[in-house]
């Protein structure tokens, strides 16, 4: 693994893990669907700005391959969570994100016929842990009625895993920058209609509208083309480890700008998070290299 493949995971992790922020700033002012749409629908725009006409040509080409990730990577799990944080917390919220990991795994074993190794199934483990450790007991507790949120969340969990084994078997031809925007191009008119139902609810404000250009911008326009970049490097199991980052920086986003406090456990788990990455991608003290371009 390179530096520059480190250095692009954890700038995922941290602006993945920031996006909690924007949805959590823009909840209350934006509906779920109309808040989706505009974070791949601007995002796209940004994308094919800096990558030109010729992103259209690609999406022409693969137009069906593109529906299916715009489904399973972008409009389906936004709409998942957003629906599940109606009635379980944010911190099982979380912790069912970081499972993505475990899904790829056997996504990729039934699907692909690639058996997990040993060293993975146990960094999957040791992460997952780190997670929870993060999140703490009190994260854990969830209402009575919230099971049709835990199912919610781990359906969108899921749809990562699926997403990323996709591409791997089916558009590892695309170019990263490609492959992010067609796959938010096909989410925007996905989620279209239901933005249109639910535009009348809006009440945007002046935090909303920043966090609305904050997601677009950091968390999906520069984010997205990374983590394809990565997933074509590393593969989609080892892809999949950011979402054990982001509720790391969830928690610090959370602390600076929304005054959360921090625990001690966010250390220790955090730790056991990059213990689980060094494992899935095989890091050893010296194995770091630059890449050729850097």
């Amino acid at each position: 693994m390179t530096i520059g493949t480190a250095l692009a995971m954890v700038y995922c992790g941290a602006a993945f893990g920031g996006s909690f922020l924007f949805m959590r700033v823009a909840a209350p002012d934006l509906p779920a669907p109309l808040f989706a749409f505009l974070r791949v629908g601007i995002g796209s725009l940004l994308i094919l700005v800096v990558g030109g006409s010729g992103l259209l040509a690609s999406c022409r080409r693969d137009w069906r391959g593109f529906a299916v990730l715009g489904v399973f990577m972008t409009g389906g799990p936004f709409l998942l969570f957003a629906a599940a944080e109606e009635t379980i917390t944010a911190g099982l919220g979380a912790v069912i994100n970081a499972t993505t990991p475990m899904w790829t795994v056997l996504i990729l074993a039934a699907w692909m016929r690639q058996a997990p190794t040993a060293m993975r199934i146990a960094a999957v483990v040791v992460g997952f842990t780190g997670v929870a450790v993060i999140v703490g007991i009190d994260g854990l507790r969830i209402a009575p009625d919230a099971w049709v949120g835990v199912a919610l969340a781990t359906a969108a969990a899921a749809s990562y895993g699926i997403g990323l084994t996709y591409i791997r078997r089916n558009m590892a031809g695309h170019e990263p920058m490609a492959l992010a925007f067609g796959m938010l191009a096909a989410a925007s008119v996905l989620l279209l209609p239901l933005a249109l139902l639910t535009a009348g609810q809006a009440q945007p404000t002046l935090p909303s509208i920043a966090a609305v250009l904050g997601i677009a911008t950091v968390s999906t326009a520069i984010a997205m083309p990374l983590l394809f970049q990565i997933n074509h490097r590393v593969g989609p199991v080892a892809t999949s480890t950011v979402t054990f980052i982001n509720p790391i920086f969830g928690v610090l986003w959370g602390a600076v700008f929304l005054h959360e406090a921090v625990t001690p456990t966010l250390l220790g788990g955090g730790l056991l998070v990059f213990v689980a990455l060094a494992m899935i991608l095989n890091v050893r003290p010296g194995r770091l290299r630059r890449s050729p371009a850097s």
